[in-house]
């Protein structure tokens, strides 16, 4: 048996929807919002049963509101899934239609989301655009909390950890007030999970970092999931462990979660930052004195620098792949590989150095540099 929620905001939505029984128009609203509660602490399973039954419901009783939420949740439902670009066009058509039926509130969330989504795409200018069009919009703690967690994020890539607490803080209250722990869990997450990337690279440069004080944040993260009822992508997680044992130098422990969860992860959307990952494992194996599956695998994660160099790509993974790579070929004594991903780690992290200052200066020419008063 499935064990209610217990946050506030779904004991709210709960209390709403039983109010609303005798207006079916509305009930129906505040039943697709649960749907995307669910979504987002992981429960696919009860969502896609009531978005289903409200999906038929719409054919049979059109309204643009229900519509237009269906499609944000429909558009959540893929992102969470697998991270896709068919997930932005839902949400975008969830957008557009909120604009023309003056919905303000919706409008503004689903901006929210495309900033959050932009920052996955390392699109600066379209986070830049959504980002100030959901800020732009009536006071709403739903799409406050999703896009200061859009630029918290954001303000890590260009650099900033200062700008970027302001804008987490911002985050956390806004999901306070809502009484939103997956809001809450989704801010702990990014943070942690920003700060962990800074780690991993320094450690890559040959600047090792404060690895043992973030790994009980990525423990809290379990903690505080498990407390409030699950989360979207809690796989995730492990996975950046893994990433954090390895600047450790725990191999063992950190092969063993790359192995459970890596290909699991890769299947649902995250191939972008597979390579950097086989890469790491490949680390793990050359340290645990397994040379032969060491090489194996890190000549399969060479082959996806191909992938990883598209204009698409995260420029750090790009650059944590190839300087993961110059260390184990070195360890197998491979200087012409070694050699060769290590001049290209150099200018990738060049590029990447590049991107940051790019984000810096566009993020603070648009105004977003912190949260409004």
């Amino acid at each position: 048996m499935t064990v209610k929620l217990r946050s506030r905001l779904a004991q709210r939505l709960d209390g709403e929807i039983a109010a609303v029984a005798a207006m079916p128009g509305r009930s129906a609203v505040l039943q697709v919002q649960r749907a995307i509660l669910w979504l987002r602490h992981g429960r696919e399973a009860e969502a896609r049963e009531e978005l289903n039954r409200l999906q038929a419901r719409a054919l049979a009783q059109p309204r643009i509101e229900l519509a237009a939420w269906l499609h944000l949740a429909e558009g959540l439902a893929a992102y969470f899934a697998a991270f896709g670009g068919g997930a932005r066009d839902r949400v975008r058509r969830a957008q557009v239609m909120a604009a023309a039926a003056g919905l303000r509130s919706l409008q503004a969330l689903a901006d929210a989301w495309l900033a959050q989504m932009a920052f996955v795409d390392r699109d600066i200018d379209r986070l830049v655009a959504h980002a100030a069009a959901a800020l732009a919009a009536p006071a709403d703690n739903a799409a406050a909390c999703r896009v200061a967690s859009a630029l918290g994020m954001a303000w890590d890539l260009a650099g900033d950890p200062a700008a970027a607490s302001g804008w987490y803080a911002f985050g956390r209250r806004a999901a306070g007030a809502d009484g939103d722990d997956a809001g809450l869990a989704a801010l702990l997450y990014n943070q942690t999970q920003m700060r962990a990337l800074r780690l991993r690279h320094a450690a890559l440069a040959g600047e090792p970092g404060e690895a043992p004080a973030v790994l009980l944040g990525v423990d809290s993260i379990g903690h505080f999931d498990e407390a409030v009822g699950g989360s979207a992508r809690a796989d995730l997680t492990p996975l950046l462990r893994a990433q954090l044992l390895t600047v450790q130098g725990d191999f063992a422990a950190a092969a063993a979660l790359l192995e459970a969860h890596l290909p699991d992860a890769v299947a649902t959307g995250l191939a972008r930052v597979g390579g950097s990952l086989l890469a790491d494992l490949a680390w793990c194996w050359v340290n645990n004195g397994e040379a032969l599956k060491a090489r194996a695998l890190a000549d399969q994660a060479a082959v996806e620098v191909l992938a990883e160099d598209s204009p698409h790509c995260d420029l750090d993974e790009r650059a944590a792949l190839h300087a993961r790579l110059a260390q184990v070929y070195a360890r197998l004594r491979d200087e012409l590989l070694a050699t060769r991903h290590a001049d290209a780690a150099q200018a990738a992290w060049a590029d990447d150095a590049a991107q940051r200052r790019q984000w810096a200066q566009r993020l603070a020419d648009a105004g977003l540099t912190s949260p409004p008063r």
